[in-house]
């Protein structure tokens, strides 16, 4: 009976293993560890007066479009970015070094925080919804970042 047991663990630590690769297939860099552990909490964003952070929003085009663009991404939703006026030249997060711009254009990113907003789109009329501040999940994030903490992520340590 004894063996069997030991068959039975054996098999289930390959799995539980095979289930860490799949999940995370690049292991992180040991260099990278400083910049892992800061990305654990969330960053301050720095809105306009007339600008805030919102958990919930009515929904309407600009908040369809907005959720297309962080699914299409498989980003997790955190909160809005709600403002009375709208900005001419844009958010001071945009010209902020730590804020790095996607290759995709329409986010900005700092560590794990994702800012989505609005891309050869204009701001459809009356929605005080501006963008959507939003989570990079862990197992896309760690990938991201492994190999290339000292180089272009070195602005967010």
């Amino acid at each position: 009976m004894k063996p069997l047991r030991l068959v039975v663990a054996v098999l289930a630590l390959c799995f539980l293993a095979l289930g860490v690769l799949i999940l995370f297939p690049s292991l992180p860099d040991p260099t990278c560890t400083s910049l892992l552990a800061r990305s654990v909490g969330e960053v301050a964003i720095h809105l306009p007066a007339n600008c805030a952070l919102v958990p919930d929003a009515v929904s309407d085009e600009m908040v369809n479009y907005l959720e297309h663009e962080r699914s299409s991404r498989s980003l997790v939703f955190r909160k809005w970015i709600t403002c009375s006026v709208l900005q001419t030249g844009g958010f001071a997060f945009m010209n902020d070094p730590h804020w790095l711009p996607s290759y995709v254009p329409g986010t900005y990113q700092y560590r794990r925080t994702v800012i989505v907003v609005p891309y050869a789109r204009s701001i459809a009329q009356g929605s005080p919804i501006v963008g959507e501040v939003c989570l990079m999940p862990w197992r896309k994030y760690i990938p991201q970042v492994a190999g290339q903490c000292d180089g272009k992520f070195s602005v967010w340590k």
